[in-house]
């Protein structure tokens, strides 16, 4: 065994979201992924959408009851563009490995 650094060696590190080595996944797997990142990001922003809505009604004195603003407006746009954005990223890693292992 080398102790020598993998770039070094002139091998090249796999790519890894949370330590999950992405080059092995599959394409079912990767759409997982991109679920969960996408869920993630909107509980993120919903909560705090909900925070900055309390704080505005205490600030201006007026009181928005219902919260729809919190999710219509602000989480759900967000969770949209990190839907794309995880999509984009893992299904296009699966199509370059898969079009570089037909090669």
């Amino acid at each position: 065994m080398s102790n020598a650094h993998p770039f070094m060696a002139g091998e090249q590190k796999e790519a890894t979201i949370f330590s999950i080595p992405i080059g092995r996944l599959g394409l079912f797997s990767r759409l997982l992924i991109s679920g969960a990142c996408a869920f993630m990001a909107f509980l993120g922003t919903f909560v705090l959408a909900i925070i900055g809505v309390a704080i505005y009604d205490s600030a201006h004195g007026i009181s928005i009851t219902n919260l729809d603003i919190a999710y219509r407006d602000i989480a759900a746009p967000v969770g949209v563009l990190a839907m794309l954005a995880s999509l984009i990223y893992l299904v296009g890693g699966w199509v370059r490995s898969k079009i570089s292992a037909g090669e």
